[in-house]
């Protein structure tokens, strides 16, 4: 079974838009999020946001839109694909919102003229935004959508992986979208997660996430042993609880053990992990507890969240973008969170104070979604 490699990457996000401005700003600490108000009943409330930084929040009813054309044409133009290859190109995308922002637009619109429009009265179905994607880019392939919280995008890829490998299809091109909705920020705020700060995950002053917005895309399909590709994956649902893991780790050893055994390798050809870290007491606590138990000796280990906020559906691709083509610049790395993360006494390891430079082998990201759906992905390259 052949695996298929990365062959183009588009991004955009509150680090900027394109690899190139992500990876300058991940080797810089991360920065404070922006403050947004969002209308509940007749109070404005004060969300913590990292919002996209090349898309103001104006024409919201085609910002969406504009967004996936900017990460899709960047991806297909890095891949280099014919016509006749794009034409059969499958896509897959993972989300936690799709297009609700534009329905809620809508509704809002709709509201100012009626007074009485109904909310999300429009389709606002999961393959709205498949569809959209498809038509503009002239895509004749199979189309899917994954909506399975803060896994979404991940699983979007991993199904991608397997069927390429599997002789069902020869391309896909994979894209991750959560951008700022009502339903979204408000919904977070009630439940009280948000922190007004930096992410700290995996440290005694974690207080919270902050929410961010991205999009992503990544073309797979065949390439030669250079290419970084995803080794293995797993995901395994628990219901233990609505919101959180077993804090016990026992569902984050299971995912990642399965992830193993999928690409056929040891947990000691594992040489840097990209933590899931949420920054919420629960979550981080499941997830150290979980490494704990599969690496006695800990490999390095960094979080992504604290530069580009919780992503939601769309952290899965993105962040694996991120730490793809850190760990391949022309000078490698691995991102630094300095200050956060940097007490080991605390949950019994610590995130990366300096951007450090990779060891060969694979690299593990984890992702952790509400509802308990739990996902490991393994990527590296050569044999």
């Amino acid at each position: 079974m052949t695996l298929p490699c990365f062959l183009g990457a588009g991004i955009t996000s509150s680090l900027g838009t394109g690899v190139a401005s992500h990876l300058a700003a991940l080797r810089q600490p991360p920065t404070l999020p922006e403050i947004v108000y969002r209308q509940l009943g007749s109070e404005h409330e004060a969300i913590p946001y990292k919002l996209l930084a090349d898309f103001p929040l104006t024409d919201i009813e085609t910002r969406l839109l504009r967004v996936m054309d900017t990460v899709v044409e960047q991806a297909l133009a890095e891949a280099g694909l014919s016509a006749a290859e794009r034409r059969n190109i499958a896509l897959f995308i993972g989300s936690s919102s799709f297009d609700i922002s534009v329905s809620e637009h809508a509704y809002q619109q709709a509201q100012k003229v009626h007074g009485d429009a109904i909310p999300l009265g429009g389709s606002s179905s999961f393959g709205n935004l498949a569809q959209a994607v498809c038509k503009r880019f002239g895509l004749q392939g199979a189309e899917y959508s994954f909506n399975t919280a803060c896994t979404s995008s991940a699983n979007a890829l991993w199904y991608a992986s397997r069927l390429i490998a599997s002789g069902q299809i020869r391309h896909a091109l994979v894209l991750g979208v959560e951008v700022i909705n009502d339903m979204t920020a408000l919904g977070f705020h009630s439940l009280g997660l948000l922190t007004r700060s930096v992410m700290k995950p995996f440290d005694k002053n974690r207080d919270g996430l902050v929410l961010g917005e991205a999009a992503s895309a990544l073309l797979l399909g065949p390439g030669d042993a250079n290419n970084y590709r995803l080794w293995g994956g797993a995901n395994l649902c628990d219901t233990y609880s609505m919101s959180a893991a077993n804090a016990d780790g026992s569902t984050v050893a299971g995912v990642i053990q399965q992830a193993l055994a999928e690409a056929g390798k040891p947990a000691s050809a594992i040489t840097s992990i990209k933590v899931h870290g949420t920054a919420s007491l629960l979550n981080d606590e499941a997830e150290a507890a979980g490494l704990l138990q599969l690496f006695p000796t800990m490999p390095p280990v960094c979080a992504l969240k604290p530069f580009l906020g919780h992503t939601l559906g769309a952290c899965g691709l993105t962040e694996l973008i991120l730490m793809w083509r850190s760990l391949t610049d022309a000078q490698p790395f691995l991102p630094a969170t300095p200050g956060i993360g940097a007490d080991a006494s605390v949950l019994g390891l610590t995130l990366q104070q300096t951007a450090a430079t990779p060891a060969p082998g694979l690299c593990l990201l984890n992702y952790f979604g509400f509802g308990g759906n739990n996902t490991a992905l393994l990527i590296g390259n050569g044999t």
